[in-house]
């Protein structure tokens, strides 16, 4: 029951409107509640189908322009941070706007939005939805997703926004939204099936009419916040500044479009890093006669932060400034600007801003290529170098890289093989042997380039074969190998699999997703992958013969569930290989165990590499006559 003491919230419905204009209403709302010319207020609203983009993203990462545009959807840029999102009128959209002191809650915006998504989530309760809030910023049923959130402060002014799934189609959301490639397993509709929940869903015939849906989103805002709404009118002052600025700023194509990719050359240096909040990707031109002075800076990711135009104002401070600078710039500008994240900090802006600085770039094989690498905490560990698969690059990685440094203390080199990433563009014909190239040529000139010495290869997939090839060619130049996802020959299942990937290539969301990473170099990546695995020609990469020579530590890691290859890959593995192989196999993980199980994986090759330090329970084979 709410006390006759609880403040008063105004609630509105603006009915349905298109992206763009909802976006401009919020503004609008935001700028008069400021202004003091509304009260606080709870405000329904309804879209058009439109794709939307989180205020800090890249627009072209994040959606299929051109099937929007030839589906009629429109394509639009929020005012909040978080990721893509894909709505239609089987969605409601709930907002908040008011004094940022209204809660108690002042400067704590973690507080503020668990607050708010459990008063939500209390709502879905009086309405038979069994949902509750999950940090950062969902509110789930049984671990789906029935409603996403996120807000900001401005000023004294507060605004939240959340999202309620009423009868959703995924396949419409998959299509317009490049989902990322870690995000959904091979069967994209079923995955994504999984992971939300519409109340059509759960509640079936029982789905109870709009007007019932507030009403239980009200009843909890009220007796979780402990506010009173009440129903009135939107004012005319609101809709003619919510339409100054749909006309001015937020309906034009160039603020829509005012961040996307910058063009990767020999100016550019970029890093990513993946958090408990989100994930932060850093892009700097660079210019001057050493290329040591920041022409630009672009700061992207689906965060949260407060208030949003902090990261512009960033971007603008380093604008001219010297590398060397960077990070004194990110901790004097914040200092001067206190700026709340959800679930991250401004040390977490300031460490890829700086990884950024320090990407790596050097030759190997006749091709540039780019890397990051995190200093050793322990001199007695052996460094590390993970091996990317066939279309990975080290963004793909996630933070696995960070997490293996964690543990064990080593010395950590990710890199982006030649074709992938930001490194150099793969040029035809492709040789069918290129897992050969890349582990007797390249490889061996990775490692004198970047002076490491005797690493533990982390491989997966194509990055596990060269990792075993190499092992066995130069087997005083490595200290073991884990190998996530191993093959050596294919199979049945290997072939529908990369024709399911052809076909979703060709037909399905499989390129659009694949171009957030890898960009104008897409096309060419893929086929060459066709190229090795499809055609008359006898499937023979020549690995065999080195592989059999492999005398170091292996540590084979498969899941269960892997969707090109069975085991039979690590029993022709120990069949092959004179040393005991080590496995490790994960229940219901598919063919990328790093993405769907990072946590086991990280645990598996930090107790393999601390034995490997140590010599506990290894094995090693004596010197192999080749």
């Amino acid at each position: 029951m709410t006390s006759s003491a609880a403040k008063p919230f105004r609630v509105i419905d603006t009915g349905i409107r298109s992206g763009r204009a909802n976006i401009a209403f919020d503004q609008a709302l935001i700028e008069a509640h400021k202004a003091r010319q509304i009260p606080d207020t709870i405000r329904f609203l309804r879209f058009r189908p439109s794709a939307l983009v989180g205020i800090h993203q890249i627009l072209s990462h994040e959606v299929r322009l051109d099937y929007c545009r030839t589906r009629g959807i429109e394509v639009g840029r929020r005012i909040t941070g978080g990721g893509g999102l894909y709505l239609d009128e089987g969605q409601i959209g709930w907002e908040l706007v008011f004094d940022r002191a209204s809660l108690g809650h002042k400067d704590d915006l973690t507080e503020t939005t668990r607050r708010i998504c459990e008063s939500a989530a209390l709502g879905l309760n009086k309405l038979g939805v069994p949902a509750r809030y999950r940090p950062r910023n969902d509110i789930e049923v049984e671990g789906r997703k029935i409603s996403g959130t996120g807000g900001f402060f401005d000023g004294d002014t507060l605004f939240y926004q959340g999202t309620l799934l009423i009868d959703f189609d995924p396949g419409e959301m998959i299509a317009a939204l490049k989902v990322p490639v870690e995000k959904l397993a091979k069967r994209d509709l079923a995955s994504a099936r999984q992971r939300v929940v519409s109340m059509r869903e759960i509640l079936g015939d029982r789905l109870p009419d709009l007007t019932t849906i507030y009403q239980g989103l009200l009843e909890g805002f009220a007796e979780g916040l402990g506010i009173l709404p009440q129903w009135a009118e939107v004012s005319a002052y609101e809709e003619q500044l919510s339409d100054r600025l749909y006309r001015e700023e937020i309906g034009r194509d160039d603020f829509v479009e005012m961040v996307d990719a910058p063009e990767v050359d020999d100016t550019l240096v970029s890093a990513s890093l993946t958090r408990r909040g989100g994930s932060l990707r850093a892009d700097i031109r660079l210019e001057g006669p050493k290329r040591r002075r920041i022409r630009e800076a672009l700061i992207t990711g689906d965060f949260f932060v407060t208030p949003p135009r902090i990261i512009f104002d960033l971007e603008a401070a380093l604008r001219g400034a010297e590398l060397a600078e960077a990070e004194t710039i990110v901790d004097d500008f914040f200092s001067r600007a206190p700026a709340e994240f959800l679930n991250l900090c401004t040390a977490d802006i300031r460490d890829v801003i700086l990884a950024a600085t320090r990407q790596l770039s050097f030759v190997a094989a006749g091709h540039r290529l780019r890397g990051h690498r995190i200093a050793p905490v322990r001199a007695d560990r052996p460094p590390l170098v993970l091996l990317h698969d066939a279309l990975g690059c080290a963004r793909l990685w996630r933070d696995v890289p960070e997490r293996l440094a964690a543990a064990t203390g080593c010395d950590v080199l990710v890199y982006d093989r030649w074709g992938s990433g930001d490194s150099a563009p793969l040029e035809p014909p492709h040789s069918r042997h290129y897992l050969l190239d890349e582990a007797l040529e390249s490889l061996p000139e990775v490692l004198r380039t970047t002076q490491i010495r005797r690493p533990i290869l982390v491989g997966h997939s194509d990055g596990a074969a060269i990792a075993l090839t190499f092992a066995g060619a130069f087997p005083d130049l490595v200290s073991g190998v884990v190998a996530v996802a191993p093959h050596l020959f294919p199979e049945q299942r290997t072939i529908a699999g990369i024709a399911d990937q052809i076909t979703d290539f060709e037909h399905g969301d499989l390129k659009a997703r694949l171009a957030r990473y890898h960009g104008s170099k897409t096309d060419q990546l893929f086929r060459r992958l066709v190229d090795a695995w499809t055609g008359d020609q006898p499937r023979d990469w020549g690995i065999e013969q080195y592989i059999r020579q492999v005398r170091c530590p292996v540590l084979a890691i498969q899941g269960t569930e892997d969707e090109f290859f069975t085991r039979a890959q690590l029993d022709a593995l120990r069949a092959l290989v004179p040393v005991p192989i080590e496995t490790c196999f994960l229940p219901g993980c598919g063919h990328a165990p790093h993405q769907q199980a990072a946590k086991s994986v990280v645990a598996a090759a930090a107790h393999f590499i601390d034995r490997v330090t140590t010599g506990d329970g290894v094995e090693v084979a004596p010197s192999i006559a080749s």
